[in-house]
């Protein structure tokens, strides 16, 4: 059938405008850069203004040590993800590297389910890789995490790091652990440590979104006191797009996980 994209928008005005008003809906993506690039801010902004803006509850997981600090990022920018957090709205889960892909499913699927999730954020994938040293367990690891994902039919975001050298695939060939990712996720967005033309400090690049027809050249962005903000672009159009068959699959129900 032919028709309108549902979309999940970010609520970041200037990356919505450039692929017809945010991301596939239920849909995998991923946000690949460097240290610095405002990968973490735009995954804060995603969740805070679903929250806040568009009354969609959020879950931030991430691998790192300290969700304290991400917390402490927020208020920053006006953030106050405490309060959030407190109202059941946002919940933030932090999940050792060591963890199985069956710990990490059930813990997930208990969360998703008790919380209605509608948005969800990994940051950063690349550290859950760092416990496998065999690249068919990688794989199969982020192909369920993933596949899990699209049954609970929620809106992910997963980051991965990358020097920005490093963006379009290392050299000779060489991948890193993760790289499945590019061709799991249904959009790719890079992220730049450095501007474009002089416009902005930064720069953003959507390299690829199915069923979308968005911006392909990057654009300046700057990270202000509002958080990440992003040159307009240009004007992409809002035909209709043409939409694959969906096939139905049930949503897998839980208990309530406890949230870090």
């Amino acid at each position: 059938m032919v028709g309108v994209i549902d979309r999940c928008p970010t609520g970041i005005v200037g990356f919505d405008r450039l692929c017809q008003g945010g991301f596939v809906r239920n849909s995998d993506n991923l946000i690949v850069g460097g240290p610095g690039s405002g990968k973490s801010t735009f995954l804060l902004q995603f969740l805070w203004n679903g929250a806040t803006q568009f009354g969609e509850n959020g879950l931030y997981c991430s691998f790192e040590p300290d969700i304290v600090e991400t917390l402490n990022d927020g208020m920053s920018y006006g953030w106050d993800f405490s309060k959030l957090s407190g109202e059941g709205k946002i919940k933030f889960m932090r999940f050792s590297p060591q963890t199985s892909i069956e710990e990490l499913k059930a813990e997930l699927t208990k969360m998703i389910s008790q919380s209605s999730i509608k948005r969800i954020c990994f940051d950063p994938i690349s550290v859950l890789a760092l416990n496998f040293s065999d690249q068919g367990k990688i794989r199969q690891t982020i192909f369920e995490l993933s596949s899990l994902m699209k049954r609970m039919k929620v809106t992910t975001v997963f980051v991965d790091e990358s020097l920005e050298g490093d963006l379009d695939g290392g050299k000779d060939g060489d991948w890193t652990k993760t790289d499945i990712l590019r061709f799991l996720s249904d959009s790719v967005t890079v992220f730049y440590e450095s501007g474009i033309a002089g416009v902005g400090d930064r720069a953003v690049r959507i390299s690829k979104m199915r069923r979308t027809a968005h911006e392909r050249k990057a654009v300046g962005m700057k990270i202000s006191g509002k958080g990440v903000d992003i040159a307009g672009g240009a004007e992409v159009s809002q035909e209709p797009v043409a939409e694959a068959p969906v096939k139905s699959e049930p949503v897998v129900q839980g208990a309530q996980a406890p949230a870090v």
